[in-house]
């Protein structure tokens, strides 16, 4: 049986907190090893603790979640981070993804993205909460003159719309009854084929064009 996850969950709002913890304690896989209101106590908890994921909410007192993610990764800490918030603002985003943040959860939706969400990052995946993704059209990549996906196969075009469901390398495998590192190999196709660059860059494409696969 494999060990749980361990999570650090910071937010200011203690009935926040009780939600997070009330989604995620039935959850034999996800433990939680500490809890904080404010930023500078998340980071001395990150450090002491060394969680495998740590929740943080962007609007907090003394330090914002971004500012933790951003000393997180000058330490190159091996802690991932996971973005809750209630802003769908594109700066906010944008300032995550350069972060190199593993998730970006709206709070509205985490009794029905987190638990997906925190699995996801475990596995090394990125997680993206589905109601964002129409605010990803602006971060569209520049368009070549034909459509990128006719250089798809029928295969990689299956395995894109999969992604674009927030589906993991395993899931996929899972459902299209094909090994992992198959399943791996056709998504460092498509990523050669669209010219992608980026830990988050296959998935947001394929958010993006979630509408036409």
């Amino acid at each position: 049986m494999s060990k749980a996850t361990r999570i650090l969950i910071a937010d200011d709002h203690p009935i926040f907190r009780k939600g997070v913890l009330s989604i995620v304690n039935d959850n034999p896989n996800i433990q939680v090893v500490g809890e904080s209101s404010n930023g500078e106590e998340a980071l001395k908890l990150i450090n002491e603790l060394k969680p495998d994921i740590v929740l943080l909410d962007i609007d907090m007192p003394l330090m914002s979640g971004l500012e933790v993610a951003r000393i997180l990764k000058k330490q190159n800490s091996k802690s991932k981070v996971v973005i809750l918030t209630i802003h769908k603002d594109k700066e906010y985003f944008d300032e995550a993804i350069e972060l190199d943040i593993k998730a970006y959860v709206l709070k509205d939706s985490i009794a029905s993205d987190l638990v997906n969400c925190i699995m996801q990052v475990s596995e090394g995946e990125y997680y993206i909460s589905p109601a964002i993704s129409t605010y990803l059209i602006e971060k569209r990549r520049p368009l070549m003159q034909e459509s990128p996906l006719s250089r798809l196969t029928a295969t990689e075009l299956q395995i894109l719309k999969l992604i674009s469901k927030n589906k993991t390398s395993s899931q996929i495998a899972e459902e299209m009854f094909r090994s992992i590192r198959t399943i791996e190999n056709h998504r460092n196709n498509i990523i050669n084929k669209l010219g992608l660059k980026g830990p988050h860059a296959l998935l947001l494409f394929s958010i993006e064009n979630k509408s036409i696969l």
